[in-house]
């Protein structure tokens, strides 16, 4: 059986107000081909389908075109599995009818076991607090992450459980929508766990032959292990990914379980450059031309038009979205523009900025602050 594993999507998500409708949609027109060329029997994709809850009309018509094209190939079986980004309500709505497909959909946690003919698959989604624990008054964050961990830990386990009872010995796959020590991050993922309670070590994957994992953006095999891996992302979702190679793993189990990666196209390359201001179009010369740009440039003092000097100097030979400062240190507290912009930043980091502008001490509102954010989270894509 030939497997193909994918992640995080984010159908829906924009770079510094820039949509990424058309980069995602040749992204779909690429996986149907290569689904289709490669002659794959099944498709896995692990959490993060959309980018919010509620994601835009034209990013949920993009993903049910690329189920009707998926359907026309009427050889290709699928499982989807719900992310931190995702509404598990959003995503489970139609999942009775894309069953009669075929493409079977898990929103929420649950027994999730999924037999692919030569393959048995534990459909787990992104786990949930509530999924895995009752909130107890008085408790600590060490006991609290204990027990997440320890909850995660059992979840796998009776998951691989219930696989190998059904699969006998034939492959049985896990998926999973997780951080898992070891692995390396960028700035694009949102934290699932309030201080990372959710991550656990890769032994919990112990017994299957290979979990495909999502949530971390970088295509990466962790602790080690060639059948413990994530997809990462096919389209670079923040500068911090400008380097990345994208692809997406094929899994073929024909005598044992063999791993492949595969290049994704590049519609839209971004690009971070820094630069310094005396050669400053020189420097900007190697920069690729139509691609996406964060500019850094190292100054000996504050510019206040610097952002229109660097516009100036790309001559539109690219778009740059992103300037950023590189001052010494004596004079970076003069500069007004150095920081992030506000629509950069995640809802918990600007209340910790509000925390600092008004001289609050004490990590005591910043934890409630977190636990409402958590719980209105959970609301949303409940």
């Amino acid at each position: 059986m030939r497997i193909l594993h994918t992640a995080d999507w984010h159908l829906g998500a924009r770079l510094v107000e820039r949509d990424r409708l058309s980069e995602h949609a040749a992204f779909c027109d690429w996986l149907i081909e290569t689904l289709r060329s490669e002659k794959m029997d099944a498709l896995l994709l692990s959490g993060d389908v959309f980018d919010a809850a509620n994601p835009p009309q034209d990013a949920v018509s993009l993903y049910f075109d690329f189920l009707k094209r998926l359907a026309d190939l009427r050889t290709v079986k699928a499982v989807i599995t719900g992310g931190n980004h995702d509404s598990a309500s959003h995503l489970n709505a139609p999942r009775e009818l894309l069953k009669r497909f075929e493409v079977h959909v898990f929103g929420h946690a649950g027994e999730n076991v999924v037999d692919l003919g030569d393959a048995v698959v534990a459909a787990v989604p992104f786990l949930r607090e509530r999924d895995l624990r009752q909130a107890a008054a008085g408790e600590v964050m060490a006991e609290v992450q204990a027990q997440v961990r320890t909850a995660i830990r059992e979840h796998y386990a009776a998951r691989h459980a219930a696989c190998r009872a059904a699969a006998g010995k034939r492959p049985v796959i896990a998926m999973g929508h997780l951080t898992v020590l070891g692995a390396t991050t960028c700035d694009s993922e949102r934290d699932i766990h309030i201080g990372n309670l959710g991550a656990v070590g890769a032994d919990v994957f112990a017994g299957f032959d290979y979990t495909a994992l999502g949530h971390l953006h970088r295509p990466q095999k962790v602790g080690g292990q060639e059948s413990v891996r994530y997809s990462g992302s096919p389209v670079a979702l923040s500068f911090s990914e400008a380097g990345d190679k994208k692809s997406v793993v094929v899994i073929d189990t024909q005598g044992g379980v063999k791993i492949e990666m595969l290049p994704v196209p590049v519609k839209r390359v971004l690009t971070r450059v820094n630069v310094s201001r005396a050669a400053l179009s020189a420097d900007l010369g190697s920069v690729p031309q139509e691609s996406w740009a964060e500019v850094t440039v190292k100054l000996e003092a504050p510019e206040a038009d610097l952002d229109r000097q660097v516009r100036e100097a790309a001559g539109g030979r690219f778009e740059v979205l992103k300037v950023l400062a590189d001052l010494p240190p004596s004079q970076t507290s003069a500069w007004q523009h150095h920081g992030p912009a506000l629509s950069e930043l995640q809802p918990r980091e600007v209340f910790r900025e509000l925390m600092k502008e008004k001289q609050i001490e004490g990590e005591e509102l910043g934890a409630v602050f977190d636990e409402l954010l958590a719980l209105r989270e959970q609301k949303i894509t409940a």
